[in-house]
């Protein structure tokens, strides 16, 4: 479950500072790559944190039967309200939490530990 939750926090990582660094550029003279730095900087300090705290959250939820996936949603996404104190970075947080929970479902049902799967 740990190296599970690795490979899910780097993917989002990965996906979605490429994705920031793109669309919302900070620097737009220094050029793509130093803004994807950026973002992966912070990002990944993120889903790191919130990869911890989703372990809890697939231990909470293991007996929750077909309703564990809607609650495991609810519960990631649940994580996010502590950044509503900088609404700006709500803009954020949400989407990477919803990426991480679908890559590590993915993963999960690729490794048939799922309950559905």
């Amino acid at each position: 479950m740990i190296l599970r939750k690795i490979y899910a926090a780097l993917s989002t990582t990965i996906i979605a500072s490429a994705f920031f660094g793109y669309q919302f550029q900070l620097f737009e003279k220094d050029g793509f790559l130093s803004n994807v730095v950026l973002y992966m900087i912070y990002i990944g300090c993120g889903t790191l944190l919130g990869g911890v705290a989703s372990m809890g959250i697939e231990r909470m939820t293991r007996n929750f039967g077909d309703a564990r996936v809607m609650f495991s949603f609810i519960f990631h996404m649940g994580l996010t309200i502590p950044v509503i104190v900088n609404p700006f970075l709500f803009v954020y947080a949400v989407p990477v939490a919803a990426l991480f929970f679908v890559i590590d479902e993915v993963l999960r049902r690729r490794s048939s530990e799922s309950v559905l799967a």
